[in-house]
């Protein structure tokens, strides 16, 4: 059984990973891992995987920078200090993708898995994993041993 739309959002709006939930998938700010450490569901399903991500992080700076500056100008009606507005809108501009840089990432995965769920192809079980068919997994993605 999939696993419904809402935890896979919550999941990714948490910075996890909308399989399994688990953590630990950014090495930096900005630096994703390419599969999950948990589950090994490996994030880039398709070419151009990340341009909705982009999406996302370019609508939400764009939204902010355009609340700054109209309650700015709002509030400080009829001589509003273009040039501190301007300042702040900038600082938003930079500040804001840079900041949900990550959240974006986890969240497009989930809307993405919401869209387009799990199939078999996909390195995962759809939805979930038998306990036995996980250690398999497992053991397959370790690196041989100095016996091989």
């Amino acid at each position: 059984m999939p696993l419904p739309a809402t935890t896979l959002l919550r999941r990714g709006c948490a910075r996890r990973c909308a399989v399994c939930g688990g953590g630990g998938l950014f090495v930096y700010w900005v630096q994703m891992v390419p599969e999950c450490p948990g589950c090994g569901f490996v994030f880039t399903r398709a070419p151009g995987q990340w341009l909705g991500s982009w999406f996302l992080n370019v609508c939400l700076a764009q939204t902010v920078v355009f609340a700054v500056l109209a309650l700015g100008v709002g509030f400080t009606w009829p001589d509003p200090p273009i040039k501190a507005i301007a300042a702040l809108a900038a600082v938003a501009a930079i500040a804001v993708p840079l900041a949900f840089f990550p959240y974006s990432r986890t969240l497009w995965v989930a809307i993405d898995l919401v869209m387009t769920p799990l199939d078999f192809d996909d390195g995962v079980l759809p939805g979930f994993m038998l306990e036995e068919d996980y250690e398999a997994f497992r053991r397959e993605k370790e690196p041989p041993g100095p016996e091989s």
